[in-house]
């Protein structure tokens, strides 16, 4: 059956998932793979996959990728807290979404499914916890990555006011096993592992990555548009989270509290040593304004309204645990593996 779906992102953390729920799910997809990608884990699902050459921020290679295609989910996005990479942000994120979007109204393609983020929401630090209603920022985004993600946004409603059925899902941080040496949540457990003893004093919204997975099928099951879910199964502060995550492991916990003022002194320290060393630096203004706001999230209309709970955070966070585990027990270098477990397993 030739694929009617086309996902993009396929090669990202939150992709590697969303390509084997699809597979999983029966639902032969195409992948947007940019040229000279590793796509090695999507030949893997065998016929279920077909890559389609191209990439977002290039419209003219879009054209191909979108023939027999009914839905798209753009989970493609370039995530980071570095300085000097708002434009790019901007260019892949929003540049890339309107091309997206452009190509989709003129190919025909009715359907779009959007991986936005609760940093393009109207969330207040210190505030009352977030909702899907709070959809407009008042105030100005504090980070380059929510800046570009809301810019993404209003292209995704640009192309439903012009026609096209659109879902879109806002998930808070995203905790799963991956590349435990990259930048995605994954890291965390290895950060742990090498001894990382301080915290931050915020908080955040986390969910599961194959809860994510699981909404984007949901989505494409109730096939309504303007649907909308903001994803999050628990609120923790960053001490409790980092916390479990060395419990999970066995390694010590944090134990040396990093106020606001103190990471707010350190940042421009850190990107002094930085570019003397040619490194990247370790703490960015974007990462310490992130990790020293309290947000909270509700996320409950989503297990209400889809009859789904989510997976326990302790769960997944003890699971990943184990997968970190597994990875170390394989290769000297702790390679990018991906454990799928199933929750409470």
């Amino acid at each position: 059956m030739p694929p009617s779906i086309l996902l993009t992102g396929a090669t990202g953390f939150i992709g590697y998932y969303l390509s084997r729920a699809l597979a999983a799910s029966g639902r032969p997809f195409a992948t947007l793979v940019r040229e000279g990608a590793d796509t090695g884990q999507l030949t893997e699902l065998g016929e279920w996959c077909t890559l389609r050459e191209g990439d977002v921020t290039d419209p003219e290679s879009l054209v191909d990728a979108l023939a027999g295609i009914d839905t798209v989910i753009h989970a493609a996005a370039r995530v980071s807290y570095q300085p000097g990479e708002e434009d790019e942000m901007l260019r892949v994120n929003a540049g890339g979404t309107a091309n997206l979007v452009n190509m989709m109204l003129e190919a025909g393609t009715p359907r779009l499914v959007y991986l936005s983020s609760v940093a393009a929401l109207n969330r207040v630090d210190g505030g009352s916890p977030t909702g899907i209603t709070d959809r407009w920022p008042l105030d100005k985004i504090p980070t380059a990555y929510g800046r570009s993600k809301f810019a993404a946004e209003r292209e995704v409603w640009r192309g439903q006011a012009e026609g096209l059925s659109v879902a879109a899902l806002y998930p808070s941080v995203v905790l799963g096993a991956g590349d435990w040496k990259g930048s995605n949540t994954p890291a965390l457990w290895r950060r742990a592992a090498d001894g990382a003893r301080a915290y931050p004093l915020g908080a955040n919204g986390f969910v599961d990555v194959r809860d994510v997975a699981a909404a984007v099928l949901a989505v494409l099951d109730r096939n309504l548009d303007r649907d909308r879910f903001l994803l999050s199964a628990a609120n923790l502060t960053w001490r409790e989270a980092l916390t479990a995550i060395a419990e999970s492991i066995s390694a010590p916990p944090p134990s040396y509290a990093m106020p606001r003022w103190q990471s707010s002194l350190l940042w421009p320290l850190e990107g002094l040593r930085a570019r003397a060393t040619g490194q990247t630096p370790l703490i960015t203004l974007d990462s310490h304004r992130t990790v020293q706001s309290t947000y909270r999230y509700d996320g409950s209309r989503y297990v209400w309204e889809i009859g789904k709970p989510y997976i326990p955070i302790a769960d997944s966070i003890r699971e990943i645990g184990r997968a970190f585990h597994l990875s170390r027990t394989i290769g000297e270098e702790l390679p990018a593996t991906y454990v799928p477990l199933l929750a409470g397993g």
